[in-house]
């Protein structure tokens, strides 16, 4: 992990990690399962399916299964069925998680570059960001259709790397997912994960992050606790000739 002065930027996940989006993604799972006339799917399962973007959790869903999947034509009718349910849901459930705001205005006061790489369509992502009321906080939004490969891979935070004009290896990745971690890793990125995350049903702590937060409140006093701590100067060691001067 970078010491907070050489931290130039913050890469956040959204959902599972700024806002817990999972009523309303559970709600437009309904929606589309009752006009398909397939039988209802036990919510649980919806929360540890998110983290790969939309398309692989209509997939699960439909197939009932974390790597299943459909025939293209039922995909496809399901996906145009789920995002007109999520749309016309508007976020309804979507809420900040605690700390959230306090974590954004201590870096926002720091002038700390934000970004949201996310697996959501940059539209839905904008969208949502400014419904709750913290897209002013970040310098850049990037979704799926801003990249070339979602996470796992690294394109997003090298994309934000160039977009900043710093290196990747100053910035600091933050979510929820093992996604997030290997994202991270590949682009040779920090990696703070919160608890509370997305991440199939399993303990973040198994993908070892750098450091694991239950609150995004305590994220600001992390970076201050990375800083390198003031050393004493050393004691200049005498030189013979410098002694034997002194002994004259």
């Amino acid at each position: 992990m970078l010491p907070a002065t050489e931290v130039k930027a913050v890469v956040f996940e959204l959902d599972g990690t700024l806002v817990n989006t999972a009523a309303d993604v559970r709600y437009a799972a309904e929606e589309m399962l009752a006009d398909l006339k397939l039988p209802s799917l036990n919510v649980e399962h919806v929360s540890d399916w998110l983290g790969d973007g939309t398309d692989k959790l209509i997939h699960r869903i439909l197939s009932r299964k974390i790597d299943g999947s459909v025939p293209d034509p039922v995909f496809r009718l399901g996906s145009a069925l789920f995002l007109k349910a999520y749309q016309r849901r508007n976020h309804a459930s979507a809420a900040l998680y605690p700390g959230v705001e306090a974590c954004l205005r201590q870096l926002t006061r720091k002038k700390v570059p934000m970004v949201v790489v996310t697996n959501q369509a940059t539209s839905l992502a904008n969208d949502l960001l400014t419904q709750l009321g913290i897209r002013n906080h970040f310098a850049l939004v990037l979704g799926k259709d801003a990249l070339q490969e979602p996470k796992p891979s690294p394109d997003g935070l090298l994309e934000a790397a160039l977009l900043l004009h710093i290196n990747p290896d100053q910035i600091v990745m933050v979510g929820g997912s093992v996604n997030d971690v290997n994202a991270a890793r590949a682009a040779g990125c920090g990696a703070v994960c919160v608890s509370y995350g997305y991440n199939y049903g399993v303990d973040i702590r198994y993908a070892a992050p750098d450091a694991v937060l239950d609150t995004l409140a305590d994220f600001p006093t992390y970076l201050e606790d990375e800083q390198p701590r003031a050393r004493k100067p050393r004691a200049r060691r005498k030189t013979s000739t410098q002694s034997a001067r002194e002994r004259r």
